[in-house]
This record gives C-alpha cells, structure tokens and sequence, in this order.
C-alpha cells in the first residue's frame, strides 16, 4: 500500500491528489492513507497536505538507503534482490561477491557512501568523497557463454550512458568498453568480474563509481583535466537517487533481450555513444604487448578490432585502449 501511495502522489506531483483517489487501488481508508503519509514525512519527504484537496509531493530527501530506493526500482530486477546499504565498506564488489556466493538472487545490490579500497580497471584505485558519488554493485545472473560475458561491460556503459542522456546531460560518450565521458571527461568507471564455470557464467559482478555531485576542484591533480562529475559538467547540483534510478533502470532494460540472446538493443546504444572508433589509440594487452593503431568497430561478442600501423587487425577482448592525444 505505501508503495501505491507514493508513486501515485510522484505520477501527479506536483499536483493534489485527493484521499479518495489514494484509497482507489488500495481500498484501505482514510485514516491508514493518512498514518501512512505521516510515516513518510517522518522519512523526510515534504507532503503537504489539504481538507479539500488531499495531498501532494513538494520533495523528496536524496537518500540510496533501502527505504526510499526500493520503491523507485519497482518493476526491475533490483527491486527484488537483496538491498544493502552501508556508509562505509572496503569494496562495494567485495561485499556483493559474498552475497553471490551465499546465493542471493539476480538483482541485489551493495551501496556505499565511502569505499576505502575502490578500484577501478587494472587496479587502479577510484576516487570518491562521501555524499557526493555513486558507488553501487550489481549482482547478476545472465544464462550466456564465458565468450559473451565481454558483452556485459557493454551493457553496463550504454545502460549508463542512455540514462545521463535521458536526464539530459550532453555530450555524453563511450570510451571501450565501458568508461562513460562527459565532453571528454571521465564521469564514470566500470568494473565487470565473473565467476565462470564449466556450464557458462555463474555470476557477473557490475561495479558502478560514477562522480555525481562532486566539485571540479575537488579532483586530484593528476585527474584535472581528466575527469568530471554532473555537477561539474553541467553547473547543476543532481539528485543521486534520480540518477542511480535513471541507471538501474537502463541496465535492467537493456538486459531483458541480451539474456534472451538479442544483443541488437545494447550494441545499437553502445555503437550511438562511442567514441572510439574511427580514432587513433594506443594499445597494451592483456599479455603486455603494446601498440599504436587505429580503432574500427566491435564485433558481436563486444570485442574491440584495432588495425595496427602494418595493417594487421587485433581482436581485443580486454586490455587498455587509450586515445592518442592528436585525436582523428
């Protein structure tokens, strides 16, 4: 019931919304619509209220606790797996393999408002102050082969990037395979593990960092220049529950026909905001040979062809891909 109530009061917001109206799908009465709305003033949402005109939401608190977020993810897979929230953890992908392996459900979820030994790709260590990020991990479940697992970071950026373009962020763009951009700019990371066995993929581990409201100052020095936050790009402040939202709710999307074996949606979006291809870039594999080449395309399984200086063509399926500084 508090459930139907809250989102009937955001479809119309910030319209009234009379009693009678909330009692419609519930059948409840007026005085438990009543002791409910108080239950989540208490939580900080600013209803107001009226004799005549019932109610309507003014606001609602910016929280990634259990409470508020459960409500907003209804009709995902991330509203029906286990939702953990933590102010601070040592990684946010250590915590969600440990609930993979106690066998929770598709869909679970960690989030931190600190990680004090986040990576990113390669190891690298993520930056993040507290209250300003987003630090999530993703738990799933996908019935494909340990080939198409490279498909998954995939997903995740063009769930990501289809997000911030529906928020109306501009100049958004993908980096292979899954760094998000911001006119350049790094405004998000992701970090995709697996536990493969000899029946195909156990579980992928989607790690999500993604630098929301966080000042353009506040980056060290070596990022200046590098990385960005939607705050800093815009010149906006964001809601981190609105964004997280926006981004679980692309990557569910998206992954309904990849796990039927359509992976047509998730390249299209991937292929509409990459930047890669077509450019110049610098190339280290995963077996540490390094070239320089030029990026092509990728193919079905979300492998990247770099065509190097002798005319030979590299299938990547990992390693570091960077832009060369001359661009085109």
């Amino acid at each position: 019931m508090k459930t139907d109530v809250l989102d009937m009061l955001r479809a119309a917001s910030p319209e009234w919304v009379s009693g009678e109206v909330l009692r419609e799908p519930t059948g409840v009465s007026r005085a438990a619509i009543s002791k409910q709305i108080k239950r989540w003033v208490a939580l900080g949402y600013e209803i107001e209220s009226s004799p005549r005109k019932g109610y309507r939401l003014k606001s609602e608190p910016d929280s990634l606790e259990a409470e508020f977020m459960k409500s907003r993810l209804e009709g995902t897979r991330f509203a029906k797996g286990e939702y953990v929230y933590t102010q601070v953890t040592g990684s946010t992908n250590d915590d969600v393999r440990e609930l993979a392996r106690r066998g929770a459900p598709e869909g679970s979820l960690v989030v931190a408002e600190v990680q004090e030994r986040g990576r990113g790709r390669h190891g690298r260590a993520w930056f993040n102050r507290a209250g300003d990020s987003l630090l999530v991990s993703l738990l799933l479940r996908p019935p494909l082969t340990p080939r198409q697992g490279t498909l998954i970071p995939l997903l995740a950026a063009a769930g990501i990037y289809s997000a911030l373009e529906s928020l109306g962020v501009e100049g958004c763009g993908i980096k292979w395979p899954n760094d998000v951009l911001v006119d350049g700019r790094k405004v998000c990371g992701v970090l995709c593990e697996m536990s493969v066995d000899m029946d195909g993929i156990e579980f992928a581990l989607l790690g999500i960092g993604m630098n929301v409201n966080t000042p353009g100052g506040a980056f060290p020095g070596e990022l200046q220049g590098k990385a960005c936050s939607l705050a800093s790009a815009t010149g906006r402040r964001w809601s981190r529950s609105e964004v997280m939202e926006a981004v679980l709710r692309e990557i569910d999307r998206l992954a309904i026909p990849t796990w039927s074996g359509e992976m047509g949606p998730v390249m299209e979006v991937w292929r509409r905001g990459a930047v890669t291809p077509g450019k110049r870039v610098h190339v280290t594999r995963g077996d540490g040979k390094v070239f320089d080449g030029v990026a092509e395309d990728v193919n079905e399984d979300g492998a990247l062809r770099v065509r190097d200086a002798e005319g030979t063509a590299h299938v990547l399926h990992s390693g570091e891909v960077t832009l060369s500084a001359d661009g085109l």
